[in-house]
């Protein structure tokens, strides 16, 4: 209970940061910036955690808010502040670092890809952000704390490479996120289980919502390319969903794939449930509607501030 009461608040943070804080108290001057982040273990020191990870998720909520906000002028100059101060290019003693970079660069780069990108390619601080970015999404990339996990978080991974990799046109990098995107469809299977994520207990549950996350990001921004990631594997992606969706409306149908009794986060079934916003919008599944009327706007730090705005679609009345 401890700690999920603890977790709460860290995440918690995150959100209140984006959504509650005054405009006319925000600033786009940049606050100096992390050339390295290196928390420690999530769940193995959560206050060390918390502490050390404050300044980074400050960040990422000014920077989704300038882009909820419509203000590229702001977003620009934050992110370039970062840029000129070579943020997040440390590796870290901590394998949390690695993870918290690939989420920070995925948040960036969607959410400079909620503007036109040729009003964002013009603009000369775009020219400082980019080679940062691309470092990055090059550290994520050969990061080898990620890439031996074969989890969700490589799948995070994919998502981090094909985000940047879209926005600063390199294809090689959109290529290998692809690798790892598919390497998650492949994961995914007939009963739409991910077996490394049922190890993780009583929170199987969390972390098959989690995982499918970068996958359907991934699999739009596959689409821009003439690739159906939805399609492959037999459809896994939407035997995934499907078994998110029927434990959104009844979390005991989770029952048919582990019987350890399942524990959320109290985000689990709100912000973590970004996915279904580009994914109602292509495919218009009949059971997302009420899903989505009672949580939007749906807004998510590691996929550039309010989803909702970005890819979400009108619901039926």
């Amino acid at each position: 209970m401890k700690l999920d009461i603890r977790l709460t608040t860290i995440c918690g943070s995150i959100a209140l940061a984006s959504l509650v804080q005054p405009a006319a108290a925000r600033t786009c001057e940049p606050p100096p910036a992390l050339t390295s982040v290196d928390p420690p273990g999530f769940y193995q020191n959560v206050g060390g955690y918390a502490e050390a990870i404050k300044p980074l998720h400050a960040f990422i909520a000014e920077v989704n808010k300038a882009a909820d906000e419509r203000d590229l002028d702001c977003l620009m100059d934050l992110l370039a502040g970062w840029a000129s101060g070579h943020a997040l290019l440390t590796i870290g003693a901590n394998y949390q670092g690695d993870f918290e970079r690939s989420w920070a660069g995925t948040d960036f780069a969607l959410a400079l890809l909620r503007f036109p990108g040729a009003t964002v390619k013009a603009d000369h601080r775009f020219q400082h952000i980019k080679p940062r970015l691309i470092r990055i999404a090059e550290e994520t990339r050969d990061a080898d704390r990620i890439n031996h996990l074969g989890n969700n978080l490589v799948y995070w991974a994919g998502l981090d490479l094909m985000s940047i990799g879209t926005l600063t046109d390199r294809g090689d990098l959109v290529e290998a996120g692809l690798s790892r995107a598919r390497q998650g469809v492949r994961d995914i299977g007939p009963h739409g289980e991910l077996e490394r994520e049922l190890k993780r207990g009583e929170r199987a549950l969390h972390y098959h919502n989690f995982a499918l996350t970068p996958l359907v990001f991934c699999a739009e921004l596959a689409s821009r390319r003439k690739i159906d990631l939805y399609a492959e594997n037999n459809g896994a992606i939407h035997r995934l969903a499907a078994v998110i969706i029927r434990a959104v409306k009844d979390e005991r149908s989770f029952g048919a794939l582990t019987q350890v009794p399942q524990q959320l986060f109290p985000w689990t079934f709100q912000g973590d449930l970004a996915w279904m916003e580009p994914y109602y919008a292509r495919f218009h599944s009949p059971d997302l509607p009420p899903l989505l009327r009672a949580r939007r706007p749906l807004n998510n730090p590691r996929l550039g501030g309010n989803v909702t705005a970005t890819w979400g679609a009108p619901l039926p009345d």
